[in-house]
């Protein structure tokens, strides 16, 4: 029996039970790792090995600082500066400020983008847009152009992926790289959306909240964290647990708020979802997707064809928690089998693949989108079938326009 090949089924059955049942697709694939990784011989001890301890604990203590920061109205305050820059005659610059200040916090892990997405939407409702995209839009490009730095989660969790393997990756240029291309397409929609007419509108005041000790605190928190993994190089799992925990006994968070505030779910769907990936290495099923493409690819289009299977597959599940851990996990392979291979491009294109189709309604930034439309405009069945399906459609032209990009060596501009 072929259990490189079940692995791999048992990859499509996981999604689909996730997707069908609701289930977190993390413990979906716990469940699946020990039940197949049983059944094929592998010891317990190799199943529960292959979970990454590293990642898990630099996720959880970056999300402590943050939900300190969102709890006590830090986030806000920031999020408040960047919308005042944009009222009056400077509307036509709104989605611009939006754009890169969301892009640039999230290059620092500040977690703008969670405070202002949903704000995003209830603005294009109060401007009076009929299409909720018209300024929502921007909220699409924030993994796929911002998503990659040395201080970012996912930047860490594929360099964490390559160093598996043996290589390491400049992140500095995979950022620029992501920001170059994600800000093209941000262009072409700025234009299509017609912001660049825009009249100016005057936007309703947000309820403000006052910089106090506890904000002062909480910034001071980030900014430690910034120089200490900048300068004195300490690892992404210290430094914010270490300054969350500070912050909470000087009284800036309710602990059990910040507990609760912590999104467990994500951080069991990426551990439960690297056990799994783990017994399809065990397995052989690595090699088996590498051989595939191999078979197909030389080292000229090998970016494109692996761009665009990431981004199929991240057209239904998370890029984060499947698809990088994933495909990532096939590039030493794939560098034996194709002679030249170029392999920090690899990585970037299995990145920029997996966050290409983030957007789609059944992934997690579309989802997200679809709620805060539906939450602001209370739409029909037809207008939310309009909206799921217009999100599909930016969806597969982000994806053309990454495997194009692949295929042309955009991807490793910055080297």
């Amino acid at each position: 029996m072929n259990w490189a090949i079940i692995s791999l089924i048992g990859l499509i059955i996981i999604i689909v039970i996730a997707n069908v049942k609701n289930i977190n697709v993390g413990i979906v694939g716990l469940a699946m790792a020990f039940f197949i990784g049983t059944m094929g011989g592998m010891k317990l001890k190799d199943i529960y090995n292959s979970f990454n301890l590293q990642i898990f604990l630099r996720m959880m203590g970056m999300q402590v600082l943050i939900v300190i920061a969102r709890n006590n109205g830090t986030l806000n305050i920031v999020g408040n500066l960047v919308l005042k820059a944009a009222k009056g005659k400077a509307i036509r610059l709104l989605p611009i400020i939006l754009y890169f200040g969301i892009g640039v916090a999230s290059w620092f892990q500040l977690g703008l983008s969670n405070v202002l997405t949903p704000l995003i939407f209830a603005m294009a409702f109060e401007l009076g847009f009929k299409d909720p995209f018209k300024l929502g839009f921007v909220t699409f490009f924030t993994m796929f152009a911002w998503g990659i730095s040395p201080y970012s989660m996912q930047g860490l969790n594929i360099a964490a992926y390559a160093e598996e393997q043996g290589y390491v990756l400049n992140l500095w240029h995979g950022a620029f790289n992501m920001a170059l291309m994600g800000t093209v397409l941000f262009i072409a929609l700025y234009l299509y959306h017609g912001w660049h007419k825009m009249e100016p509108i005057s936007l309703k005041e947000r309820e403000q909240v006052k910089l106090g000790q506890d904000q002062i605190l909480t910034l001071i928190g980030f900014v430690t964290f910034i120089i200490c993994n900048l300068f004195l190089k300490i690892d992404m799992m210290v430094t914010p647990i270490c300054a969350g925990v500070v912050l909470l006994c000087l009284g800036c968070g309710d602990p059990d708020k910040v507990v609760r505030g912590i999104p467990w779910s994500t951080l069991i769907m990426i551990g439960g979802m690297t056990v799994y990936v783990g017994v399809i290495s065990g397995f052989g099923g690595v090699e088996l997707i590498s051989t595939g493409i191999a078979a197909v690819a030389n080292r000229t289009i090998a970016p494109a064809v692996m761009t665009m299977i990431c981004g199929v597959m991240s057209l239904f599940s998370s890029g984060n928690g499947v698809v990088i851990p994933t495909m990532s996990a096939t590039i030493s392979s794939l560098a034996e089998s194709i002679p030249g291979l170029n392999i920090s491009t690899m990585f970037w294109a299995v990145v920029i693949g997996a966050n290409a189709t983030a957007i789609s309604p059944m992934s997690t930034i579309g989802a997200n989108s679809m709620a805060y439309y539906s939450a602001c405009y209370s739409p029909t069945e037809k207008e939310n079938k309009k909206s799921f399906n217009k999100l599909f459609l930016y969806a597969g032209l982000f994806l053309v326009w990454a495997s194009v990009a692949s295929s042309l060596g955009i991807v490793s501009i910055f080297k």
